[in-house]
This record gives structure tokens, C-alpha cells and sequence, in this order.
């Protein structure tokens, strides 16, 4: 029995690769977290004592530090205590709600997937029409009050005239534009706009889209920059994907619904029982 107990303990005493002011580092555990370095990390640690040396240390420390939050106690430490607990609980819930849905097969959801596309195209496979678009730009911001809007309106109103007697819209760009984005690019707004494109001005965007033919200038436009002649260079029109380009799509939609009616089940399983 005595030699059964040594050689135990040596066993123990084997597994134990790190030990450093009472705490302990087990080879499993250091395997563990080696595993994780980036490929670079467990070179750096092959190739030099020192890199090796820091990395360990490292990872030490941090179990260290986290080894701190077992000393909180509730009546030593309150709320700290209690805070700690609920944001463990949490991560907690959080892993083994995870490690439930890794565990979960999927069924297959080819059938599924055809008869989503058929009975909502619009939402999955519809591409919205899309527009290029260029522009002249007149600043008189609505919020500064710098300058006078009904003389750069009608400063705009001129170019535009000029512009449907068959001036040349690159010309009036380059002289008269304070768009700096757009006015070294031949006034191009360098962008494929769709309906509800958020960063643009609304006023613009709603001007675009009125215009019907490529080559087309809208009337003057205010937004809150000031005024702007734009001109309707490209068409693209809405079109649906065929299913096959918007299967990944639609599969990922319904992998998502199985999984968190998967999830809603799991945790209701953890509600209150009848022997509450």
C-alpha cells in the first residue's frame, strides 16, 4: 500500500509542469493553451528560450490574476462578490448553450430551402435596382447660414439651363462644382446607389431615382449640403437570383431558425418544475 501511494503521488507530482507561488499548471492544461497560440507564437516558443520563457509566464499570470476572484466572498466583498458570480453564471450559460448547439445534427434542408425560395423570392432572392449616378454641387449648408440659398439656387438654376442648351457637363463640373470628392472625378459620385441606401442625403437619393433615362438631368435639387444638377449615368434593374445563388443564403436563414428553436426547447428544460 505504501508503494502504491508513492508511486501515485509521483505520478501526480509528474503531471505538475509549472509550480510558482502555490499555484500549479497540470500538462494537460499547458497542452491546452499551447494549442490555442498562433502558429507563429509556438515557433517563437521552439525557436527561443526567452520567447518560450515570456509566453509561459504569461499564461501563468493569467491564471493567477483570475485564481484572485475565488478569495471574494460575499461578506467580505458584497456586491464585487455578487457581480462576479452573475458575469461567471453568464459566460457560463452562455459556453454550454454553445456547446448544445454544436452538438445538435442538422436535418437537411434542401427540400425546405427550394420551397422558401419560391414563397418568399422577394425577400431572398430579389436584387434591388441599382443607379450611378453624377452630379454638380453648389455648397450653401442649411445649418451655417454662410450664404444666401435663393441666390445659390438660382446660381444652380443658370447651369442647368445651360446645361439642356447643350453645354458640356464635364466643363461646368470642373468650373463651377465644390464637391471635392466628386469634382476631380468629372463630377462622378462614385457609388452604386440602391433605394434606401442610408449614407447618402434623401433628397439626393430620391432625385436619382426619378430620373428615367441614362444621360438625364434632374431639375435642382436642395439637400443639406446645397444644391446639386445630377445626372443619371447608369441602369442596373432589379432581378432575382437564381435559386442556386441564393440557396447559401436561405440555408443560413433556416439553419438559424432550427438552431435557436433548438436553443428556445434546451432552455426551457431548465425552467421551474412541478416540484418547485
Amino acid at each position: 500500500m505504501l508503494c502504491l501511494a508513492l508511486a501515485t503521488s509521483s505520478a501526480l507530482a509528474q503531471d505538475v509542469v509549472i509550480s510558482d507561488d502555490g499555484v500549479t499548471m497540470s500538462r494537460a492544461e499547458l497542452e491546452y493553451i499551447v494549442s490555442k497560440w498562433k502558429p507563429q507564437m509556438r515557433q517563437d516558443a521552439a525557436d527561443d528560450l526567452g520567447d518560450r520563457f515570456e509566453l509561459l509566464n504569461k499564461a501563468f499570470a493569467s491564471k493567477k490574476i483570475a485564481g484572485e476572484a475565488d478569495t471574494l466572498t460575499p461578506e467580505k466583498d458584497g456586491a464585487v462578490y455578487w457581480e462576479k458570480e452573475l458575469l461567471m453564471r453568464q459566460l457560463l450559460q452562455q459556453y454550454m448553450v454553445q456547446q448544445f448547439i454544436n452538438s445538435i445534427p442538422l436535418p437537411e434542408l434542401e427540400g425546405l430551402a427550394q420551397e422558401r425560395y419560391a414563397t418568399e423570392k422577394d425577400q431572398y432572392a430579389r436584387v434591388p435596382p441599382q443607379r450611378m449616378s453624377s452630379h454638380i454641387l453648389l455648397l450653401c449648408s442649411e445649418a451655417d447660414g454662410s450664404c444666401d440659398r435663393a441666390e445659390t439656387r438660382a446660381r444652380a438654376q443658370q447651369i442647368l439651363s445651360e446645361l439642356k442648351a447643350g453645354a458640356d457637363f464635364e466643363a461646368l463640373v470642373k468650373e463651377h462644382s465644390q464637391d471635392p470628392g466628386s469634382r476631380d472625378n468629372k463630377g462622378r459620385f462614385n457609388k452604386w446607389l440602391e433605394p434606401g441606401t442610408e449614407d447618402v442625403d434623401g433628397a439626393y437619393l430620391r432625385a436619382v431615382f426619378a430620373l428615367e433615362n441614362e444621360g438625364d438631368y434632374s431639375r435642382v435639387v436642395a439637400s443639406q449640403f446645397g444644391f446639386h444638377i445630377i445626372r443619371l449615368d447608369e441602369v442596373r434593374e432589379s432581378y432575382y437570383k437564381s435559386f442556386d445563388e441564393a440557396r447559401p443564403a436561405i440555408v443560413q436563414a433556416l439553419t438559424r431558425e432550427y438552431l435557436n428553436l433548438k436553443v428556445k426547447i434546451f432552455d426551457e428544460s431548465y425552467r421551474f418544475t412541478d416540484e418547485l
